[in-house]
């Protein structure tokens, strides 16, 4: 079987790549055309032209890729079953749904590839993109902040920062952190002139700190917090990242999972409608890849009976298979962000349906 295997794989993969390097094309040639007029006026090196594109395509690759799939496995399926090859595959013993086996796994480590793009590069890729563009083409070596605030929900912990910048936010200027009770009262309050996140905790300089009743009225005057003979004292106590409080400031669609995973977990506080909206967005995230694996599991049993028809009834047929699930995708969205639908519901509707069609085409392939 392993020669089968690797015969099956074989005929997939030209297709998948001629239909990966269509799409980047087509889409880096109509990307570049829209913004022809700006590079030219803003003459960026050529090395930031190609990072530009290359990080664009990233976040656009879980389009892409399953739109290539899709039309690969027709194809390969169709010429497959138009010489004949499938029919003597059966002839000697071997059932279609074995044959299919390498086309599903293929489908999955795709699903797999889309997954760990989103959640590492692809984040990061479009927040260089977006400032990139918004700054004329023009590289950033600085975007400091002034005057941020940030209010950890979970810990009853208010931050005010004087400046800092987003491309070293390891580092806060004229920071102001103060603790409150859970009626809202101050307990404590720290200031130090620079924050800094080391050894995955934070450390104050040239702290000083004041206590305050449980009526909010301070208990003397501010005084050096710290140990004795130094200058900087070590925060052990706090829960918060520096991320945690960039992604305040950034926006949520350029967030990895992880990282609204976590903003929701610092964030009890928010209305029903937000954290549905949020719940969804998150669900999305983790239901997008899998198009990957159900195309494939759509595309086995069209393909499998294309000899009977055109290429340009696949080419069809795919067109029709993407407008529906998008549109259920869409639905979806409306129906949760609404709150008419379970958020996870919404999010993943599009796949359910289009999984159980799948199975269902797959059981009845003859």
């Amino acid at each position: 079987m392993k020669l089968l295997d690797r015969y099956m794989l074989s005929s997939l993969r030209g297709p998948i790549i001629y239909c990966l390097s269509a799409f980047c094309m087509i889409f880096l040639v109509s990307s570049l055309f829209g913004n022809l007029s700006r590079l030219l006026e803003a003459a960026p090196p050529l090395r930031d032209i190609l990072l530009y594109y290359l990080l664009q395509l990233l976040p656009t690759l879980e389009y892409l890729i399953p739109a290539s799939l899709l039309l690969a496995t027709l194809y390969t399926l169709w010429q497959l079953s138009r010489q004949n090859e499938l029919a003597a595959m059966r002839a000697c013993g071997v059932s279609l749904y074995r044959t299919m086996v390498p086309l599903l796994a293929v489908g999955l480590v795709f699903t797999l590839v889309t997954a760990l793009i989103k959640e590492t590069a692809a984040p990061a890729a479009m927040v260089w993109t977006h400032e990139f563009y918004q700054n004329g083409f023009k590289r950033l070596e600085k975007d400091v902040r002034h005057d941020v605030a940030y209010y950890n929900t979970a810990d009853n912990r208010l931050w005010l920062i004087g400046a800092l910048d987003l491309k070293t936010p390891r580092v806060f200027q004229r920071a102001k952190v103060m603790q409150e009770r859970p009626d809202g009262t101050r307990a404590r309050e720290w200031h130090t002139s620079k924050a800094e996140w080391l050894d995955g905790q934070w450390w104050f300089h040239d702290v000083a700190a004041r206590d305050y009743d449980e009526q909010d009225n301070p208990i003397g005057e501010l005084k050096p917090a710290a140990p004795e003979g130094g200058s900087v004292l070590e925060m052990s106590g706090f829960s918060e990242r520096p991320a945690d409080i960039v992604n305040e400031l950034r926006d949520w669609t350029y967030l990895s999972t992880a990282e609204m995973l976590r903003y929701l977990a610092a964030h009890p506080g928010l209305s029903e409608e937000s954290r549905a909206r949020k719940t969804y967005d998150v669900h999305a995230r983790l239901a997008m890849p899998w198009a990957c694996f159900v195309v494939i599991l759509f595309g086995i049993p069209t393909g499998a009976r294309g000899a009977r028809h055109s290429a340009l009834t696949g080419m069809f047929l795919a067109v029709a298979f993407f407008f529906l699930y998008y549109t259920l995708s869409q639905t979806g969205l409306f129906l949760a962000k609404r709150q008419m639908l379970s958020p996870w519901i919404g999010a993943w509707l599009s796949n359910i349906v289009s999984l159980g069609a799948g199975i269902v085409m797959l059981v009845r392939m003859r």
